[in-house]
């Protein structure tokens, strides 16, 4: 499912967020259900106004789930995303 945010502002810049459950299925928070710090993302720009985002260390993703279809992770689409 989309999740749809609007772009918000830290220290100068520009941040989006990546919904908890979705964080959570693939194994990147820690046992206190924060996201775990240790994990590096890469943000590449693909072109204007399309960026990917990828784990760095692909083995901190736990992809046993996955069966190459979109999984409905219930985030709901809105201006500020994320379960309630």
């Amino acid at each position: 499912m989309p999740n749809i945010n609007k772009l918000s502002v830290r220290g100068g810049s520009g941040m989006v967020t990546i919904p908890k459950d979705e964080l959570e299925m693939c194994g990147l928070l820690a046992e206190d259900g924060t996201p775990d710090t240790d994990v590096q993302l890469l943000v590449k720009m693909e072109r204007p106004g399309e960026w990917r985002i990828s784990v760095l260390d692909e083995s901190c993703v736990d992809d046993s789930w996955y069966t190459g279809d979109t999984p409905e992770t219930g985030v709901q689409v809105g201006a500020g995303g994320g379960k309630q």
